[in-house]
C-alpha cells in the first residue's frame, strides 16, 4: 500500500513539474524581440485648441485637413524590450498653411507656409484580450517645431488594435496632447478617435 502511494505521490510530482515546465503559448502581439512599424493618425476626428478659436478636424482615409502638426500623419517604431513591454516612438513632419486668426485678447497672429517637424519618444503596454484582439496604451512627450513655433507636450494614446492576419494590426482608439511649454500658446488637442495601421516582425 504504501509502494503504490509513493509510486502515485511521484507520478503526480512528475506531471505538475512537466506542466509547470511547459511553455505557456506565445501571444500574437507583444513578445520580446518584436519590432514594430506603424502609420498613426491616418484618419480621425479631434478636437483642438490654442488660444485661438478651437475647432474639429475630421479626416477619413488621410490625415485630417488641418493647419496644424498634431493632426499630420507620423512614422511609429516600438521594440519589445521584454514581453508586453516597449519603447519606440514617432517622427513626422510636413508643410502647413495657416490662416489669420484673432486671439481672445484681440491680438491679430498672421497666417503663412510653415514647414516643420517633430518626434514623439514612448513607453507602450500590449494587453492580449484575444490573438486578435488587445489593448496598447502609450505615453510620452511631443517636441514639435514648426516655422519657429516650437512646444513640448504631453502625448497618451489609449490604442486598440486589432489583428485581422498575423503580423498586421489596424490600430483605432482616444488619444490627446497637451502642451506643457513653447514659445506661444499651449495647445490641446483630444482626439474623440484616430486610426492607423501597424505591421511587425
Amino acid at each position: 500500500m504504501r509502494k503504490a502511494f509513493c509510486l502515485l505521490s511521484a507520478l503526480a510530482l512528475a506531471t505538475a513539474a512537466g506542466t509547470m515546465a511547459r511553455p505557456a503559448a506565445a501571444q500574437a502581439f507583444g513578445n520580446q524581440g518584436d519590432f514594430a512599424v506603424s502609420g498613426e493618425r491616418l484618419m480621425g476626428i479631434y478636437f483642438f485648441d490654442e488660444g485661438n478659436p478651437g475647432f474639429t478636424a475630421i479626416g477619413l482615409g488621410m490625415g485630417a485637413p488641418s493647419a496644424h502638426p498634431y493632426h499630420l500623419p507620423r512614422l511609429g517604431f516600438d521594440y519589445f524590450i521584454i514581453d508586453n513591454l516597449s519603447i519606440g516612438g514617432a517622427i513626422g513632419f510636413g508643410d502647413l498653411d495657416v490662416h489669420d486668426y484673432t486671439t481672445p485678447n484681440g491680438l491679430t497672429v498672421q497666417g503663412g507656409s510653415r514647414s516643420g517637424a517633430f518626434i514623439y519618444p514612448r513607453v507602450g503596454y500590449a494587453l492580449e484580450f484575444s490573438k486578435v484582439f488587445g489593448f496598447y496604451p502609450r505615453g510620452g512627450f511631443t517636441y514639435r517645431n514648426f516655422g519657429g513655433d516650437e512646444e513640448f507636450a504631453l502625448t497618451l494614446e489609449a490604442s486598440f488594435y486589432a489583428a485581422p492576419v498575423e503580423h498586421v494590426a489596424f490600430l483605432f482608439g482616444p488619444l490627446m496632447d497637451l502642451g506643457i511649454a513653447g514659445s506661444g500658446p499651449e495647445a490641446k488637442n483630444f482626439g474623440l478617435i484616430s486610426g492607423g495601421i501597424l505591421v511587425w516582425f
